[in-house]
This record gives structure tokens, C-alpha cells and sequence, in this order.
């Protein structure tokens, strides 16, 4: 089964591909639609235009949802694996010098 996680991912890319889908028929219909005459090439552009805005505001709406999830959720963030990885990195380091100076000073005169 998958975790809460991946599943609030696939829903948030679902919308973004609907939305990107839904801008892609609309973007085809303005160019029918101006090809027939019905529509002049600045009312399209303009159209297309405010529909754009409205979309990326809705792609940012999403992915402020799906972070507010996965904070609520208490997963770990890319960005805060990344810091701990580079923590225990850091430790790895200081720890091999600590044993490389105990074996140092075990060896003796």
C-alpha cells in the first residue's frame, strides 16, 4: 500500500496535468476560434494571457497545499534530509579523525 505521502504527490500531479491539459485544449480552441474569424488575434492573446495567470496561480495553490499536507503528515523535507545527510557527513569525518588519533597514540614510542 502506498503511504499518505505519495498518494497527496500523484493527486498534486493530476492537477497540474489536468491544468496543463485544460490550457493546452483551450490555447487549440482560441486558434479555431480565430482561424473561423470569430475571434480576433488580441482578444485570443488576451484570453490566453488571463487564463495563464490563473493557471499559474493554481499550480502555486497546489503546491502550497501539498507542502501544508506533507508538513501535517510530519515527513522529513528534501531540504531537511539533505542538512541532516551533510550533519552526519560532518560526524562520519570528525569520527574517523578521533579514531585515527586513538590509533596514533596507541602505537606509541
Amino acid at each position: 500500500m502506498k503511504g499518505p505521502a505519495e498518494i497527496v504527490k500523484k493527486l498534486a500531479l493530476l492537477q497540474i496535468g489536468f491544468i496543463s491539459l485544460v490550457s493546452e485544449k483551450v490555447e487549440e480552441m482560441i486558434k479555431e476560434l480565430e482561424e473561423r474569424g470569430k475571434l480576433s488575434e488580441e482578444e485570443g492573446k488576451k484570453f490566453l494571457e488571463d487564463l495563464k495567470k490563473v493557471l499559474i496561480s493554481k499550480k502555486e495553490e497546489i503546491a502550497k497545499e501539498v507542502e501544508k499536507a506533507v508538513r501535517e503528515m510530519n515527513l522529513v523535507t528534501r531540504e531537511e534530509f539533505e542538512e541532516l545527510k551533510r550533519e552526519v557527513e560532518s560526524l562520519r569525518a570528525q569520527l574517523e579523525e578521533i579514531k585515527a588519533s586513538i590509533d596514533k597514540g596507541n602505537e606509541g614510542p
